[in-house]
């Protein structure tokens, strides 16, 4: 009977937490090991991931959610510069040092200058991220 009795707990927990990440705002906190590039490597993963479809655009992994605000740190950002917060976040735990050198890496990876509106956002992600 404890058997069972577990094996339900377990199953609850998993269906918990599928549930959790579903309705939490997504958080870059898992990467695989192909996610975390050789210190050597980091300013080309980065610039290579940003494109669209790769592990750095979070803009696509937001365009499926319904929610068009995001509060992070107590400000409110669209969709387009919560996926900047949460970039820069990102970036932050492949060892990028400065969010001065994040900016840079994220204009280079888009061949164009970025906006004092796109610098806030992913200078607040960059400094709200914790370094790994």
């Amino acid at each position: 009977m404890f058997k069972v009795l577990l094996g339900v707990l377990s199953l609850c927990a998993i269906g918990t937490t599928g549930l959790a990440q579903s309705t939490s705002g997504p958080v870059p906190t898992t990467a695989t090991a192909a996610a975390n590039p050789s210190p050597a490597d980091v300013e080309a993963f980065i610039k290579a991931q940003t494109a669209k479809g790769g592990e750095l655009d979070f803009a696509q992994m937001l365009a499926n959610r319904k929610q068009s605000m995001f509060l992070h740190q107590g400000a409110m950002y669209n969709k387009q510069e919560y996926a900047l917060v949460l970039w820069g976040m990102r970036v932050k735990a492949l060892g990028v040092a400065t969010a001065d050198k994040a900016c840079a890496l994220y204009a280079a990876a888009n061949n164009r200058p970025i906006s004092s509106a796109e610098k806030q956002a992913l200078t607040s992600g960059f400094d709200s991220a914790i370094r790994e």
